[in-house]
């Protein structure tokens, strides 16, 4: 009888084991899948400027984001074609990656920002080296406020129908191989209408009530964001 309690008790010690040991393991790649995030790029809209991020940038370290893993792109809005914009920031992305020795980074994009760097997905050098794209307030397929401003390249190229945004909307919206996420709302007031906001083959979500620069300073934007990017 004390034979058989005594195997009892060793097969009860052995599970308990192979339970703690399994319980540390999962643990341990919890924490390693934690600390594996793509560094972020984040890139401004027309008339912007890398402090538009400061909000973002404070609500993406509340979500366990390091100053290494956060980065700005600034560039000229204005007089400088989303085309070149998008070669510049596919020169970031590659000093990033050297930076952070990352194989991949996840790129947010404000207003226009949108639009030029989904172009460098589809058509520069950010092509294999981007795993999520999050859209914020992006005049996707055209904004019918642009002509407010048609003397400047960018604007003419972020008229409904123009050369650029036909171009940028040819074919699949994002390569297989990248996570698209776009965030709007119907209060937008610059994109207008609102929903040119929305893309085909891509995650959509309307947040109610929320400006066009509101999306920069809005705490459920910052969350989704974060999620997004998860």
């Amino acid at each position: 009888m004390k034979c058989v309690r005594r195997g009892a008790a060793a097969v009860a010690m052995g599970l308990v084991v192979v339970v703690v040991g399994a319980l540390v393991q999962l643990t341990m790649v919890s924490a390693s899948a934690a600390g594996q995030k793509n560094p972020v790029i984040l890139v401004h809209g027309l008339f912007g400027s890398p402090s538009n991020w400061n909000q973002v940038t404070a609500s993406l370290k509340q979500a366990g984001y390091t100053d290494d893993e956060l980065y700005t792109f600034g560039y000229n809005s204005t007089y400088q074609s989303n085309v070149t914009t998008a070669e510049k920031l596919a020169a970031k992305v590659d000093k990033v990656l050297a930076a952070t020795g990352a194989s991949e980074v996840d790129i947010v994009g404000h207003s226009m920002g949108s639009l030029n760097s989904r172009y460098c997905i589809k058509y520069d050098d950010c092509a294999g080296k981007v795993d999520d794209w999050v859209s914020l307030a992006g005049p996707n397929n055209g904004t019918t406020n642009a002509g407010l401003c048609f003397w400047q390249v960018t604007c003419r190229e972020m008229k409904v129908g123009s050369a650029f945004i036909t171009k940028l909307n040819a074919g699949a919206t994002l390569p297989g191989d990248v996570d698209g996420t776009v965030i709007w709302s119907r209060s937008d007031g610059v994109v207008t209408p609102a929903s040119s906001s929305v893309l085909e083959g891509v995650d959509n979500i309307e947040v109610p009530g929320v400006s066009h620069l509101g999306m920069l300073r809005d705490d459920k934007v910052a969350a989704l964001v974060a999620e997004a990017l998860a």
